[in-house]
């Protein structure tokens, strides 16, 4: 799965997009060419969480499409207020597909409370014990709600997955590595005003993944765009020089650390 020196990824990366949205609206007209461009960048691997459940059947069917993707399924908080036990009950169905490598993308988000926070805790609790059920990792968001978000992850007591497209403080990022979380860094890491530098310094290497988030959170380069997995490359960049890595250790160190989180065997 190694990538080679090109044009388009001069370095010779080799890069696991641990979070993006393909089936997003934003992908439809081009998504074809969207994923070529990243493989041409060196993402030899991606990770389509689920929005709610059609979006997570969604992302089962492009991963039958397209070499080198894995999805996740799960109602993402913004989606909780129509939640109900019949979405449970479909996430875990949805379960057998072998392209499904976690739960999420599910969480908190008392940010913009699109969603009722009673909605998002009942969605968020119940899904934690999906993942729990059926062993599987979670893809958590959390957005100004910390210490709620702490508090129904350790009523359950289950530590399996990732804090994707982290924001938080250094407080939080102590605790979810404490507790056997991975920290995974999306384009705003690369914004000139981030404080996320610091918080990247102290999470140790083997709990650090890289993602886009795309089509939201472009990297500075492209900021206020659609971004794309093909942009990743400027993230790792961006992380390698915080970590004092080369751009290309950077990268092969998310790999694992994706592969390690997702429990994805070599091929």
């Amino acid at each position: 799965m190694r990538a080679r020196r090109t044009e388009n990824n001069p370095q010779g990366l080799t890069i696991f997009d641990s979070h993006c949205h393909l089936t997003d609206n934003r992908f439809v007209e081009d998504l074809g060419q969207v994923v070529k461009r990243a493989h041409r960048s060196g993402v030899r691997a991606m990770l389509v969480p689920g929005q709610n459940v059609p979006d997570s059947k969604e992302a089962i069917a492009l991963c039958k499409r397209y070499e080198g993707l894995y999805c996740a399924v799960g109602v993402h908080p913004h989606e909780t207020d129509g939640f109900r036990s019949v979405d449970i009950m479909a996430l875990r169905e949805l379960c057998i597909e072998p392209s499904i490598k976690a739960i999420g993308e599910i969480g908190l988000d008392f940010f913009r409370t699109i969603s009722a926070r009673s909605s998002q805790e009942m969605a968020f609790a119940v899904q934690v014990e999906l993942a729990r059920s059926m062993e599987l990792p979670m893809i958590i968001h959390i957005r100004d709600a910390a210490a709620r978000a702490r508090q129904i992850l350790e009523e359950r007591d289950y530590y399996a997955g990732v804090l994707h497209c982290f924001t938080g403080d250094a407080k939080l990022a102590e605790w979810a590595v404490e507790k056997g979380y991975f920290i995974s860094f999306a384009g705003n890491l690369t914004y000139p005003e981030s404080r996320l530098a610091n918080v990247a310094k102290t999470i140790p290497h083997d709990r650090l993944m890289v993602e886009t988030d795309a089509p939201f959170m472009a990297p500075e380069q492209f900021r206020g765009e659609r971004n794309e997995p093909a942009y990743i490359s400027l993230t790792v960049t961006k992380l390698a020089g915080i970590i004092g890595l080369t751009p290309k250790e950077t990268a092969a160190l998310t790999f694992e650390n994706a592969k390690r989180c997702f429990r994805i065997a070599d091929r």
